[in-house]
């Protein structure tokens, strides 16, 4: 089999395996690449991912080495060390799989998180305070939702209103409740003015476009065992 492993270095006896960057990985032929691994969060996967839709070229299959602060997709498709699984192919075991919606907002994929409320907000916060002992770990988002807090709720009840704000979070599999969304099949979004910064799956991005259209494109296959 073919692997590319993408910010890790690995080795799997009779198999073929491509250790690379993520810079370089964008000049990579997927042609014949049974699986990717993918050692990082829940952004790196998401920009992976979004390349290699939009490439056209072949889908390979996913692994997660979970090095990110949230890992909301590891943890959602409880998926195991890449130890693990990396013993799993040198035994010469058949690794699982399962399927993971992709969304498409304009010309970005996400795979769970969009939105230009709080999670915009919170991002961006949780980003300037990625320094020192709080650039690894989950403490910086924990900081941050505490200091973003008296701002929340006193905002909320105009942003709920707000037709031009929106958040989904596909992982709650409950309903949509006016601009909060669980189930996105197909969503439009007037946002009145050009530039404006958005939340993906933990990335922030500049719009340019006015307008959003958000709809569920496609799916990948990630390996959980």
């Amino acid at each position: 089999m073919k692997f590319i492993a993408i910010n890790t270095h690995i080795s799997l006896e009779g198999h073929e395996v491509i250790n690379t960057t993520e810079k370089a990985f964008y000049d990579l032929s997927l042609t014949g690449v049974d699986y990717v691994i993918i050692s990082g969060g829940d952004g790196l996967l998401r920009r992976i991912v979004e390349y290699v839709i939009f490439s056209g070229q072949h889908k390979p299959k996913f692994i997660i080495d979970a090095k990110g602060s949230f890992n909301v997709i590891a943890k959602r498709n409880l998926i195991p060390k890449l130890s693990n699984i990396l013993k799993k192919i040198e035994n010469g075991e058949t690794l699982s799989a399962k399927n993971q919606a992709v969304y498409k907002l304009n010309n970005y994929i996400f795979l769970f998180s969009a939105g230009n409320m709080f999670d915009a907000l919170h991002i961006h916060l949780s980003e300037i305070l990625r320094v020192g002992f709080l650039s690894k770990g989950p403490l910086k988002y924990m900081i941050s939702a505490i200091l973003l807090a008296p701002v929340v709720i006193l905002s909320t009840p105009f942003l709920w209103f707000s037709k031009k704000r929106f958040f989904i979070f596909t992982p709650f599999k409950w309903f949509n409740f006016m601009n909060f969304y669980t189930k996105v099949e197909h969503l439009t979004i007037d946002l009145k003015n050009a530039y404006n910064i958005l939340e993906i799956d933990g990335d922030l991005v500049v719009l340019e476009e006015s307008s959003i259209d958000i709809k569920r494109l496609d799916t990948i296959e990630i390996v959980y065992k």
